[in-house]
């Protein structure tokens, strides 16, 4: 009987389905199991015709049987709760990872106006700035500010190997807003004088990055524009070597 219990177990722990049923309804449902499985055990061992012994014998190995059950039950609690960890986790590291490394860039260089604008309209090629172009600015601190965001925005591309494969947001779409930054001939220039500063891995990706984001450009010269279909075309077939913890 224990045996059939164990098998009943290793069934339940594979039907993804049944397991969640069983976190869903907790305790409710194992009461549930265990009073129907009492009952019917009983009045199996009561209706049998059989020495004292061999009943008594039974019924511990019903009560053993039981037990079986609760450890069932605790071990699927474990299991549900590190997966609800590990879920609550990944979106964690999604949320941060969006704000600090697709998010905060651009709204920093927005507030940085007029001597960012140039680098942020390079960056977003497919955007329409109306041809408005300031003519009053700092050089100096142009060149500065254009310095410190290629950092920041190849820091990004390098904290995505890291924690990409964590993130919920999907690959393809990191990529898509890659392919879209280095179309920039700024951060184009400034990565050939700094990328001693990044890791080989990170210099891999930008070099495959560049590669894919001149026949984007070729594109854009030919037809005059860029569709979410270019982008994904080659976001999809872009594989990346996430780092191993």
């Amino acid at each position: 009987m224990i045996y059939r219990s164990l098998l009943m177990l290793k069934c339940i722990i594979k039907d993804q389905k049944m397991t969640d049923f069983i976190f869903k309804h907790g305790i409710y449902f194992i009461l549930i199991l265990v009073v129907i499985f009492l009952i019917v055990g009983y009045f199996s061992v009561y209706r049998l015709k059989t020495e004292k012994d061999r009943k008594i014998e039974l019924i511990i190995q019903i009560l053993a049987a039981v037990s079986v059950v609760l450890v069932a039950y605790n071990l699927i609690l474990s299991t549900q709760s590190n997966k609800r960890i590990e879920e609550n986790r990944n979106a964690d590291i999604t949320l941060r990872n969006i704000q600090r490394n697709w998010l905060s860039p651009q709204i920093e260089l927005s507030r940085l106006y007029p001597e960012s604008y140039f680098l942020y309209k390079s960056m977003t090629p497919d955007s329409d700035y109306c041809g408005f172009e300031p003519e009053v600015y700092d050089p100096a601190k142009r060149k500065q500010i254009e310095i410190a965001y290629s950092f920041r925005v190849f820091q990004a591309m390098e904290d995505f190997l890291t924690i990409g494969s964590h993130d919920l947001t999907g690959k393809y779409v990191w990529i898509n807003n890659f392919l879209m930054w280095m179309q920039s001939p700024i951060l184009r220039e400034h990565w050939e004088v700094i990328s001693f500063n990044f890791s080989l891995d990170t210099r891999e990706i930008i070099e495959r990055l560049n590669m894919e984001s001149d026949a984007l450009i070729e594109k854009r010269k030919c037809h005059g524009f860029i569709t979410l279909r270019d982008y994904d075309a080659v976001s999809k077939k872009f594989y990346v070597y996430f780092r191993i913890p």
